[in-house]
């Protein structure tokens, strides 16, 4: 067993960090360990990861690794109780040899590569298999359960508090997919079961606490879970509790922000889908406009004012003026066209439905545009930002940012950025810890502004004569 008896201002220690070899034998790295990095990601079904150790000792010879191994990681909280706050088994699948100490030939450095093994699971197996008349939650718990084999402490049947509900019922024929690729291409085309939303996105993925199956709804209508500032390091700290040192970012950077190219092509702005009857022989063309989408959606910084139902403080992206044919991008909607099949209409339609009944709309029209923009408007911007390691952080979370303004301030004026100061989604995070310290890259996005930008002026005469050139 692997112990850091030293209690450090991150509050952690490894318990243990063992490697289980094929035919039992369980031995301790800890000794050797260089660094330990954990990967959690929104868009990734499952958590991965590495481990470099440098070995002086020859560790692998005598007990060869395979690529069937097992990682035990427990982390706990120094003091008296020791609290286990992170407690996973991983396969290790890969080893990388980096380096070698070519002087004195005393020590090699390794990367063992890890994941989940519900990963290694799916990659070795396909299901084809048909649903009828069940929801997407169903499906998922299904996948997790019976083709998975997931643990209760990663998904519990009985109590599924991480699965969110979702709307209608399906007639889904899965065609030989891997389980979690199946998982991910279900998510795509589901729909939340709450009506304050007009949008229909899930995300399935793995985080610290285990699998995930939510709406982004869900999500942006949590509490913030932390707050955190930037500031220089040599101004008066004076009154400055733990707690907040603790929620200082140690450094941050601005990885994505507008790019109305991309917004164009990718669909978010405006898009089209061409819903196809293949029954009825006809086409039928579905507009999204992001403007009707943004004033109909819940947003990510949802404060909600006290005595006031609706939600404040998220204001759209753009604030474009018209262009020189006197149209505006989200009403562009030929930008980006997708054809699917749809079922519309034929559970009412009696030459249909007397032929087959019990038909179960797809609902196609309620997820296909809306997915198209809202996953391109997380994309839209996005925050890194490198902060001390805090056990209680996991993808999924919100935090709160005050991004600093760049400038020389006068006495009494906001330091803090109006426009992108505000609640951010936790998408993905980077643990990298060693034997004394813990440090998280943790990428934030939102899909609004915290302060509503200055009209556009579509009647400016120099603005017109611009627009001609």
């Amino acid at each position: 067993m692997a112990e850091n008896t030293s209690i450090t201002e991150k509050n952690f220690e490894f318990k243990e960090i063992t490697i289980t070899s094929v035919n039992g034998t369980s031995f301790d790295v800890y000794p050797q360990l260089v660094e330990f990095t954990i990967f959690e990601d929104i868009y990734n079904s499952t958590l991965s990861g590495k481990l470099i150790l440098s070995d002086s000792v020859e560790l692998f010879s005598s007990i060869p690794l395979t690529g069937f191994d097992f990682l035990t990681v427990v982390i706990v909280k120094p003091g008296y109780q020791k609290e286990i706050i992170f407690e996973k088994i991983f396969r290790i699948y890969k080893l990388q040899h980096d380096e070698i100490n070519q002087v004195s030939r005393s020590s090699q450095t390794y990367t063992l590569h890890f994941c989940s093994e519900e990963n290694i699971i799916s990659l070795s197996r396909t299901m084809s298999k048909s649903y009828k008349g069940v929801s997407s939650s169903f499906i998922i718990k299904d996948i997790l359960k019976n083709h998975l084999g997931v643990s209760n402490k990663k998904f519990d049947p009985r109590n599924p508090k991480d699965i969110e509900e979702s709307f209608g019922r399906q007639d889904i024929i899965i065609p030989n997919l891997h389980p979690l690729q199946a998982a991910i291409w279900l998510t795509g085309r589901t729909i939340s079961v709450s009506r304050k939303n007009s949008s229909a996105n899930f995300m399935f993925y793995e985080n610290r606490e285990g699998y995930n199956f939510k709406s982004l709804e869900k999500l942006f209508l949590q509490q913030t879970r932390a707050k955190y500032k930037f500031k220089q390091k040599n101004i008066d700290v004076s009154g400055e509790t733990i707690i907040d040192e603790f929620r200082d970012v140690i450094k941050y950077e601005i990885v994505n922000t507008y790019d109305v190219m991309r917004g164009i092509i990718s669909g978010l702005f405006s898009n089209n889908f061409k819903a196809v009857d293949l029954v009825r022989l006809r086409a039928d063309d579905n507009v999204f406009n992001y403007d009707d989408f943004f004033k109909n959606s819940i947003h990510i910084n949802n404060d909600r004012i006290p005595g006031e139902p609706e939600y404040k403080h998220a204001h759209p992206f753009h604030n474009e003026n018209e262009d020189r044919t006197q149209t505006k991008t989200y009403k562009n909607y030929f930008a980006r066209t997708r054809m699917y099949p749809t079922n519309r209409g034929h559970d009412v339609i009696p030459s249909i439905s007397k032929k087959q009944p019990g038909i179960n709309p797809s609902l196609v029209e309620r997820w296909m545009s809306q997915r198209m923009s809202q996953i391109n408007q997380l994309n839209f911007f996005k925050l890194k930002l490198v902060i001390p390691g805090d056990t209680y952080l996991t993808v999924g979370d919100i935090i709160e940012f005050k991004m600093p303004l760049i400038k020389t301030q006068t006495p009494g004026e906001d330091p803090n950025n109006p426009y992108y100061s505000g609640r951010y989604l936790i998408t993905a995070i980077r643990h990298k810890l060693d034997y004394q310290s813990y440090e998280m890259i943790v990428e934030g996005t939102r899909d609004c502004l915290s302060q509503e930008l200055l009209p556009a002026k579509n009647d400016d005469p120099y603005l017109r004569e611009l627009k001609k050139q």
